[in-house]
């Protein structure tokens, strides 16, 4: 109710603290797109949560403020790959998985590998370099690759390793 009385003046700013906060899954999917449509529209939406999944799935920039104090703002996935003292992690799935392993480990980027029955867990420096790299290694050696996946560009990934500084 307190959302409609602010809303229905057509304001040009919104403020949401734990605007997800008790509410079931098919409450949250209705107020993600009443937020969606209210940024559409124009108005600009700031709100402040502890559940990052939700904050990540609506926010087109977020703010991180940790003890008070601004540590980072952006796009999650752009702040994560500035965050170079961190090694990104990515794990493919091909049909030569130790071939590709020991044909990455040839690349500048490249930290360390891991082979495990899920696949290829590669940790890298630059993600950049890597991600333009794992195609054209894959190619050179004839193996096909099944799946590539960050496995940690999330808001929780981030916001835990600017909490660990």
């Amino acid at each position: 109710v307190k959302l409609a009385a602010a809303l229905v003046h057509d304001p040009s700013l919104v403020l949401l603290d734990e605007p997800f906060n008790g509410l079931d899954p098919r409450q949250r999917l209705h107020m993600m797109r009443l937020l969606e449509e209210r940024v559409a529209e124009g108005t600009a939406v700031l709100l402040s949560s502890h559940i990052l999944e939700e904050i990540a799935n609506v926010a087109s920039n977020i703010l991180v403020v940790l003890a008070g104090r601004l540590a980072a703002t952006g796009d999650y996935r752009t702040l994560r790959r500035l965050m170079t003292d961190r090694p990104h992690t990515v794990r493919l799935r091909s049909s030569a998985d130790r071939l590709l392993a020991a044909a990455l480990m040839q690349e500048s980027s490249v930290l360390g590998v891991e082979v495990d029955n899920s696949g290829v867990i590669v940790r890298a420096t630059d993600y950049s370099a890597l991600s333009l790299a794992i195609a054209p290694v894959a190619q050179r050696i004839g193996c096909t690759l099944y799946e590539v996946q960050v496995t940690d560009e999330s808001l929780e990934h981030v916001f835990a390793y600017l909490v660990a500084r």
